[in-house]
């Protein structure tokens, strides 16, 4: 099972990343009816996440991989509590930057996120009732405890977008990383657009560890996640 998670690592970080922003049909419930988990699952700063948070996300994903015919066994479910716990420290850590850079979410972008979504609709139309009963009953939230979630995302998606605009490839840097990676210019034409795409996946990586780095020197980072 490990071996699947392994292979598609790269797109599970990306949903992840990205998780708050674009998934309001897969979060779940489960996690939010089995417990209260309280604890501090890690700390960025004096922010904290807790196990409640991780275990909810972790435990929904899991049903969407099953729901695929993935025998989701403990192992697995491991992995996926580490990648997420992963990926919720680095949605923290991003809306930290992006407070310290001045950037934000009005209101207005929450709520048109809320009122166009076709979950929280009737015929068509935005429903309030609708909106407060799914997310009492399907993910155990109150409306602002979801509405700072969604807005959470947006941020952090809105600072990665700042963060990857600084980074340009120049026709002369790709032709060059070709040259390096295949020990000649043959078929570079042909394959220049996905070699190019490749080639700036893999420096927005780059920038994106760079800058972690950076952060964890000015803000500590903890983990307490036992598996």
């Amino acid at each position: 099972m490990i071996s699947f998670l392994i292979k598609h690592k790269k797109i599970i970080l990306i949903i992840t990343l990205v998780f708050f922003l674009g998934s309001i049909v897969y979060l779940g419930a489960d996690a939010y009816r089995r417990g209260n988990f309280s604890n501090t699952a890690a700390q960025v700063g004096s922010a904290d996440i807790t196990y409640r948070d991780l275990y909810r996300v972790t435990e929904d994903r899991a049903r969407v991989l099953r729901n695929q015919g993935v025998d989701v066994d403990e192992e697995m479910m491991k992995y996926l509590r580490q990648q997420f716990l992963a990926a919720l420290i680095s949605e923290e850590v991003l809306n930290q930057a992006a407070h310290k850079a001045g950037l934000e979410v009005s209101d207005y972008e929450v709520a048109y996120d809320i009122q166009t979504s076709p979950l929280f609709a009737q015929n068509g139309q935005f429903n309030k009732t609708a909106y407060e009963y799914a997310l009492k009953r399907s993910l155990g939230m109150s409306p602002a405890e979801f509405e700072k979630q969604l807005r959470k995302g947006k941020l952090a998606d809105r600072f990665r977008g700042v963060l990857y605009s600084y980074y340009k490839l120049t026709p002369e840097e790709i032709k060059y990383a070709y040259k390096v990676q295949h020990g000649n210019l043959k078929d570079f034409e042909k394959n220049k657009e996905d070699f190019a795409s490749q080639l700036m996946d893999t420096k927005m990586e780059t920038a994106q560890i760079g800058f972690f780095d950076q952060f964890n020197n000015e803000v500590e980072i903890k983990t307490f996640l036992q598996d």
